[in-house]
């Protein structure tokens, strides 16, 4: 809105009263709210939609158009309520020809972060053929794995192989392990680092992210999302965020081993 301010296209003449410098920050406004809610809110209901692997030249187009209409709206909307001059005539066109300016600069910074994330994927998928083979650490039959809570009062019993994710949660630790066929959750009363102190004899068990400690072994595969990295594992229902410093490590840690 500052560029409108500056270069005052399409022959309007902002600041002719006290009203238009209200106007633009209304703009201001209505630009951030479109666009919050097209890249924030509409991706958290629908986020198979919203997926960067599904995402399709097609998808791009009505989703830009879609904003591009709000815009139109929104500053429509704006400059009849505000009685600016200038903008009674030929609204729609005036606001339509404004809009192309936040579009245009959110597709070109939106087409940086992506060209960023893609640079970062491909240096960090070129890392890992330069690190020396990892074998998967293999959990002896029947390890027993067994946590005690900071007060003593608690004690988590499993087989190792059941253990899934140790997850921080401030004051606390969630554990998920597999009991038959599904995945359950038990809460203790342990911070991340004191469990991590406990865990180091458990060589399946691996910090991967500041809040997480995940089993190797039930690893299945490392997705990526725009330049975040998880951890998929079955039956879990959401991914574990992995640290960009380990993606190199589970990426060689995940492929087949080649004769």
């Amino acid at each position: 809105m500052l560029l409108v301010l500056y270069f005052q296209p399409f022959g309007i003449n902002f600041m002719v009263s006290s009203r238009d410098g209200y106007f633009v920050l209304a703009m201001g406004i209505v630009s951030a709210l479109v666009l919050a809610f097209s890249t924030l809110i509409l991706p958290g209901f629908f986020p198979d939609l919203f997926d960067s692997d599904k995402w399709t030249l097609k998808k791009e187009l009505i989703w830009n158009a879609g904003i591009f209409a709000a815009l139109i709206g929104g500053f429509a909307f704006v400059a009849f309520i505000f009685e600016v001059e200038g903008m009674q005539t030929l609204t729609l066109f005036r606001s339509g020809a404004l809009s192309l300016l936040p579009l245009i600069l959110f597709n070109l910074l939106n087409y940086n972060h992506s060209l960023k994330a893609r640079f970062v994927k491909a240096l960090d998928n070129g890392r890992h053929w330069f690190h020396e083979d990892i074998a998967k650490p293999q959990i002896p039959e029947n390890q027993s794995f067994s946590m005690l809570s900071d007060n003593g009062k608690d004690v988590f019993q499993q087989e190792l192989k059941n253990i899934i994710l140790i997850q921080s949660a401030s004051n606390y630790i969630e554990i998920f392990y597999r009991d038959d066929k599904s995945v359950k959750r038990r809460v203790l009363r342990k911070t991340l680092q004191s469990a991590a102190e406990v865990i180091k004899e458990y060589q399946t068990l691996i910090k991967c992210h500041r809040c997480c400690l995940v089993n190797t072994s039930q690893v299945s595969r490392l997705i990526s999302k725009s330049s975040s990295f998880y951890l998929e594992v079955e039956g879990l229902g959401f991914g574990i965020p992995l640290s960009r410093d380990k993606v190199a490590f589970f990426r060689k840690l995940l492929s087949p081993k080649t004769g």
